[in-house]
């Protein structure tokens, strides 16, 4: 994967960190919505799993994020 697709990566897991913070959600509360165990989430999070993007859908969902695709500029 190329340094930018990661910092993208990096990017967007951070957003969803922050979200879940923002709405008050615990990962262990997160989890329990997605049916996910929680030591995927923390390595989803921690950047250390790729998720798939179904999986990154269902975790947008309930933290009222979503993704817009647009071109590069």
């Amino acid at each position: 994967m190329s340094e930018k697709l990661i910092q993208k990566e990096k990017e967007l897991l951070k957003e969803i960190k922050k979200a879940r913070k923002e709405k008050k959600i615990s990962q262990r509360g997160l989890c329990a919505i997605l049916n996910m165990q929680q030591p995927s989430l923390v390595k989803i999070e921690n950047g250390r799993i790729s998720p798939q993007l179904n999986t990154l859908l269902k975790i947008l969902e309930p933290l009222g994020l979503t993704l817009i695709i647009t071109k590069d500029k």
